[in-house]
């Protein structure tokens, strides 16, 4: 008989009627790894949209050992979205025995592998799915025969099965480590794993998938950087941006290329089979990212029918009150606030066979309705509520059907559609419905897979993939008008839109090899993304104007005149553009088990992007996982790896929209060339012969010749000759263990340094102006005769450029401890972390602007926007008697940065980025700290079945139960009185608006039917 060390699980099969048992040691949250694409560069005088094919060529040509080495990729060409399993037979003196027939049958789906032991002993069995349950089975003539009981594996994550056979009628040793219920030991990588019955024990707002990453530590809420859309939570990993995590789904780039900042298409939650953030993607499958990672493998159908359908409604009516007393005082509202949010959503899925052991299908849908309600704190129109909608359709379907043995085709399809009336809460505060815009955004996906055993120890894994956004980005006017903007008074009309598509091409290979101790994966990545439309990310120039009323006067519209208005702006010039890209990678991964406890990884990643001017973009990973003693319940491990970033395909509307040849605003006061006859004449036209006051352009790095035709670019300060990816180094160390029976514990350091951010900077700024007292000034004319480049009519007098000047780092000690029972699974994540940097990546142009364009090294450098020093994240559940289950996840972070300003344009320059002086010297930047944020979570569900297959339950979900008012954006106005005090109370004070402030306290209901 065979004895079975303590490492090994047993998982009977549960029925629908009771609670499913929890998985023996299984980690509810574990470390994992995924595979990304990468990049492909931008030409000298070429705008993006030309053919640039042939300069990729020309900047591999004359490299041959590289052809040579990418041409061997190709030619190979383990997937993220499945696991492997390894291991080693010997006898009972520890001598190899080869020969020895492993096979191993997912007892779910029927399908099954088969391999035999090298003349070493050792075998692997790459690229196994994730959905069901593995048994493994190892027979040699002369020997017993042994097999394990059903096992659970983790995506990207290899499994180990050693044997000890002994002669017939022996007993026979199997040692498991390494699969969901474990310390990982096959490498390096640091992240929070969650499969579909985890995922049900965590409270979700909204069933929003991308929540779930925040119950790491290392993860935090990216709420006030910028965009704000209600189809998903933005977060940051490490000291990343928010546009610099990939994400992967079934083995394929997820990633939207245009954009950069969420998952293309979304999928239902209840599609989800395994989710996987990882802080450090150590792995060279991984590229076009800081470091940080999000793995997603959907559930595939089985030989039994199961599904499942949903209701979910949250009732606006049990939200209380929000109490913000200060927010209150500065916008003259009552002493509390409450926004309705009421939320209604359907969703089922259904899997089953369609041929057993040989066709499988799935399909999950869900749709959401939620109303959510802003006030409007406007003297006209005080107190008025606006009514937003928001809507939903997330669909995901997907057929597996094995061909033959060794081979296997997957086909799978996504929708994910969206509008929201009142997008990032715009109608509130002082802007009144008038000046609404309704968003919209429609994603398809549609994947091929073609996994195959090439051999005994060779397995291949294709993908083709097709993304199609139309719209990936549409704002819409609601009424369409001239924009009239009343300083500290309202805001009304508006006439800006945009409406941008995104196409994407995927093709991807990738070979899992094994050959003795050496576990190898190689393969490559090919995208060609076309992208652009009318605008730009969030809108075009104002086509029916904008006017700025003087200060003080509120006359209604229609009362106004000449004398009452402060200037006029209107857009002109052409507002489309089209960006054409590919972005390329390949890689080589080898996992070298040198000793039974030491494994060593080394890999390889080259990346192209074509919308840059990198060409050696090469990173080199090196890692090692240590079982202390040969214990496989305590692994060391550590990694280094240089990741390279993408460069989100709209950058490119910065310069061909904004540059000398794209639109431009004009801007005219009362009795200058093109200020309207009157009020109603809009749009106005110049007239003939009128010469346009300078203009604010931006360019392309690189295109120095084709520039020189318009001014003299010798004379700006720094113009750039190449636009680069960022590049990030990282590294970690730490320790994981199994500190008692299905305690585990981990304990890492991880370090990241990243330059050559990108970000738009004014290399036609003034000479510095340096303060040293507050009050200090000087006026726009003054400075603009200090311009490299004097600006002059028809001229130009801010020429922003794409510089690489950005630097961070981050430090940070992470801590995790994890529990599973078969009652109750707990993860306390806990991370002490210090991000500073120098211009913070990825938030919109000019709210991050230096104080001194001329200095923008290390006097810039200051905390992170997104510095949380502490973060502590609590979740679990428990099973009680009567088919009861509670739990939740409680979260505790230091308060958000902020950046202190004057709010005045000190130095003329242009920007209100000027940083008051307080002792004689200009302040840092985000010197300002928030308030800490609290909040609790909890769930409790009671399961009533109806048959031994079918069970009905109830579910409610409270979020933040404590109705803290937790907020990230602060007013940062600190005013430059010549006394050093702030000039208004109002500084420091909580901003508006759902950018700024988390959701009070929401209650919501759902009802389940599974079967």
């Amino acid at each position: 008989m065979a004895r079975w060390r303590r490492r090994a699980r047993v998982r009977p099969r549960e029925r629908a009627g009771s609670w499913p048992r929890r998985r023996g040691a299984e980690s509810r949250f574990a470390s994992r790894e995924q595979s990304r694409p990468a990049s492909a560069g931008g030409g000298k005088d070429r705008f993006v949209g030309e053919n640039r094919q042939h300069e990729l060529l020309q900047g591999l040509r004359g490299q041959p050992q590289m052809i040579g080495a990418l041409v061997t990729l190709l030619l190979l060409a383990q997937s993220q979205g499945t696991a492997t399993i390894r291991g080693r037979v010997v006898d009972q003196t520890g001598g190899a025995l080869p020969g020895a027939i492993v096979t191993v049958t997912n007892t779910d789906t029927g399908i099954s592998r088969e391999t035999t032991t090298d003349r070493t002993g050792f075998y692997t069995v790459p690229s196994l799915p994730l959905t069901g349950e593995y048994v493994v089975r190892i027979a040699l003539p002369g020997f017993s025969t042994r097999q394990t009981d059903p096992l659970d594996l983790r995506a990207g994550e290899t499994a180990t099965v050693d044997a000890t056979l002994l002669a017939s009628g022996g007993t026979s040793e199997i040692t498991v480590y390494g699969t969901a219920q474990g310390v990982r030991t096959d490498e390096p990588q640091l992240g929070v794993t969650l499969d579909s019955e985890r995922i049900d024990d965590v409270p979700i707002v909204g069933r929003k998938l991308t929540n779930l990453p925040l119950l790491d530590s290392a993860v935090r809420p990216a709420i006030n950087t910028g965009d704000l859309f209600l189809n998903n939570v933005l977060f940051v990993v490490d000291g990343s941006g928010r546009r610099q995590t990939t994400f992967t789904l079934d083995g394929s780039s997820a990633d939207d290329a245009w954009g950069r900042q969420t998952i293309f298409t979304n999928v239902p939650l209840s599609a989800v089979q395994e989710f996987t953030v990882l802080s450090n993607a150590f792995s060279a499958e991984y590229g076009r990212t800081t470091g940080g990672a999000v793995n997603i493998v959907t559930k595939s159908g089985t030989n039994v029918v199961r599904g499942d359908t949903l209701v979910l409604f949250r009732p606006a009516r049990l939200e209380p009150s929000l109490t913000i007393d200060a927010l209150a005082a500065i916008n003259n509202l009552s002493a509390t606030m409450k926004v309705p949010d009421a939320l209604h959503q359907i969703g089922g899925s259904l899997g089953g066979p369609l041929l057993k052991d040989r066709t499988h299908l799935f399909v999950a849908a869900e749709f959401s309705h939620q109303i959510r309600e802003s006030t409007i704190s406007s003297p006209a129109s005080p107190n008025a509520v606006f009514t937003g909608t928001y809507k939903q359709v997330l669909l995901n379907a997907r057929v597996d059907h094995r061909v033959r043995a060794g081979r296997t085709l997957s086909v799978k399809a996504n929708v994910d559609g969206f509008s929201d009336t009142n997008p990032q809460g715009v109608v509130g505060g002082l802007t009144l419905p008038s000046a609404g815009r309704t968003f919209t955004r429609r994603a398809y996906g549609g994947q091929g897979g073609y996994q195959s055993v090439v051999s005994a120890t060779m397995m291949n894994d294709a993908h083709v993939q097709i993304f199609y956004g139309a719209p990936i980005t549409r704002f819409s006017p609601d009424n369409p008008s001239t924009q009239f903007v009343y300083p500290g008074f309202a805001t009304i009309g508006e006439s800006r839109l945009a409406d941008l598509y995104s196409h994407q091409v995927d093709l991807s290979d990738t070979i899992a090899m094994s050959r003795g101790r050496h576990n190898m994966r190689a393969g490559f990545n090919a995208m060609h993304s076309t992208s652009g439309g009318n605008g730009q990310e969030f809108g075009s120039p104002f086509v029916l104007g904008q006017f700025t009323v003087r200060t003080g006067v509120t006359k209604p519209v229609a009362e106004l005149a000449a004398a009452d208005i402060q200037s006029f702006t209107q857009g002109y010039g052409a507002a489309t553009y089209e960006v054409k890209e590919w972005v390329l990678a390949a890689f080589a991964q080898d996992d070298i088990k040198l000793r039974p406890d030491l494994t060593v990884n080394l890999g390889l990643r080259y990346e192209r992007q074509t919308l840059t001017d990198d060409t050696n973009n090469l990173s080199p990973r090196a890692g090692f996982a240590y079982s202390v003693a040969g214990d496989a319940s305590t692994s060391v491990r550590g990694g280094y790896g240089v990741y390279y970033s993408e460069v989100r395909a709209n950058t490119a509307a910065a310069w061909n929209l904004n540059g000398p040849t794209g639109f431009f605003s004009f801007t005219a006061q009362p009795g200058q060339p093109g200020f309207p006859a009157s009020l109603a004449s809009i749009p106005a036209t110049l007239p003939p012969g009128s010469v346009v006051p300078p203009r604010n352009i931006t360019v392309r790095p690189g295109m120095a010749s084709y520039y020189s035709r318009l001014f003299d670019v010798s004379r700006l300060k720094g113009y750039p000759n190449a636009l680069l990816n960022p590049r990030t180094q990282s590294g970690s160390i730490g320790v994981e263990r199994e500190i008692a029976r299905r305690w585990f514990g981990s304990v890492d350091y991880v370090t990241q340094h990243t330059n050559r951010i990108d970000r738009p900077l004014d290399i036609n700024s003034p000479a510095p102006f340096v303060r040293t007292a507050p009050g200090q000034t000087r006026s726009a004319a003054a400075a603009d005769l200090t311009r490299p480049i004097v600006p002059a009519a028809g001229g130009y007098r801010q020429i922003v450029a794409i510089l690489n000047s950005g630097d961070a780092d981050y430090d940070g000690l992470q801590l995790n401890v994890r529990k599973n029972s078969e009652r109750a699974s707990l993860l306390a994540s806990y991370t002490l972390a210090k991000v500073t940097n120098t211009v913070e990546p990825d938030v919109p142009a000019g709210t991050q602007a230096p104080n001194d364009p001329n200095d923008i090294g290390e006097t810039e450098r200051g905390p992170g926007l997104l510095d949380q020093r502490h973060r502590f994240v609590l979740s679990g559940s428990v099973r009680l008697p009567y088919d009861v289950a509670v739990g939740g996840v409680v979260t505790a972070a230091s308060g958000y940065r902020y950046n202190v300003t004057t709010g005045t344009d000190n130095n003329g320059d242009g920007s209100n980025s000027d940083r008051p002086v307080i002792d004689g010297a200009v302040i840092g930047r985000n010197a300002g700290r928030g308030d800490p944020i609290y909040s609790a979570d909890v769930f409790a569900e009671r399961r009533f079945p109806l048959t031994s297959e079918r069970v009905v339950s109830a579910r409610v979900e409270a979020f933040n139960v404590f109705n803290r008012a937790n907020v990230a954006g602060y007013n940062g106005v600190y005013g430059d009185l010549a006394t050093g005090l702030p000039a208004s109370s109002a500084f420091a004070t909580p901003n508006t608006g759902i950018a700024n402030v988390f959701p009070g306290r929401q209650v919501q209901f759902q009802v389940r039917f599974r079967f």
